[in-house]
């Protein structure tokens, strides 16, 4: 298999980081995950909007990241590799080699890695069973939690956690103890002809996939409600399920053990079957 990696594209065995490379020894980088569709990336243009903004947050130079254009070629040739009609393609930045120390360099030569590996969807309808994760919060003042940044350890941590319990993903709660998101996806909520997702200032990360739902909700003439929950409140939904850019959407069945909500007597399935066509054809509401 090949990835692109700094200008060209090489085997995977073949491609290395320098052993100072920032990324690897102190988390300063970030990624998008992304979705493609017979060699096209569903979203691109907001998938790189969404990458322009971790470079700002963490002050990279925005021009030293690829373009739509150059991205979507890449994937183009990539996907000749992977043989399946769905990949997961990751762009991820470091900052690149540094001296020892916090700060960056003034001018960063950047290490950029692309690569694509096989996806398969699953059925949005196959339940998934999450718990509370009890050593994990999420800070709405974290930099980190802000962007999809390479330090990953608060959700490692947390999925770590639950699959003690027989989860499959976790729940991870704002600093006050209502529900904020999963480890890799956000949370939603319907309750009769209502939508309900945690606000953004709980510190979750905003997803492709959230937009998307919140745009469809509103031209469609559907309320959503930003109040807070616990995770004893969801079991008052009629359906809760999760939402990222890769999967789409995906139906929560279990909360810490209680099975809760009926999808199926909710807007859930043509909401679900309206992501995965975009996410397929690359239209955005």
């Amino acid at each position: 298999m090949q990835v692109w990696m700094n200008g060209s594209f090489c085997d995977l065995d073949e491609a290395s980081l320098p052993v100072t490379d920032r990324g690897f020894l102190l988390g300063d980088g970030f990624f998008e995950t992304m979705r493609a569709h017979e060699g096209k990336i569903a979203w691109l243009d907001a998938h790189m909007e969404r990458l322009n903004h971790h470079a700002e947050v963490v002050e990279f130079p925005e021009d030293l990241l690829p373009e739509s254009e150059e991205v979507a070629e890449i994937v183009q040739n990539l996907f000749a590799g992977v043989r399946r009609e769905n990949a997961v393609v990751r762009l991820t930045v470091s900052r690149g080699t540094g001296e020892s120390g916090l700060l960056p360099p003034a001018d960063p030569d950047p290490t950029i890695l692309i690569t694509a590996a096989p996806f398969e969807p699953i059925d949005p309808n196959i339940g998934l069973n999450v718990f509370t994760s009890r050593k994990v919060r999420r800070n709405a003042w974290s930099v980190a939690g802000s962007i999809k940044s390479l330090n990953y350890l608060d959700n490692i941590a947390a999925k770590q956690e639950v699959k003690s319990y027989g989860g499959q993903d976790a729940i991870i709660l704002s600093a006050d103890g209502n529900v904020a998101e999963t480890s890799v996806a956000n949370i939603f909520g319907i309750v009769g002809e209502t939508l309900w997702t945690p606000d953004e200032e709980t510190g979750i990360l905003c997803g492709l996939a959230r937009d998307f739902v919140l745009e469809w909700a509103e031209e469609s003439g559907i309320e959503v409600d930003f109040e807070p929950k616990t995770p004893d409140m969801l079991k008052e939904c009629d359906a809760v399920f999760a939402a990222n850019a890769l999967q789409g959407l995906r139906v929560i069945d279990r909360v810490d053990g209680l099975v809760i909500g009926v999808p199926a007597k909710t807007f859930f399935t043509e909401l679900a079957q309206t992501v995965e066509s975009s996410l397929c054809n690359g239209i955005v509401v």
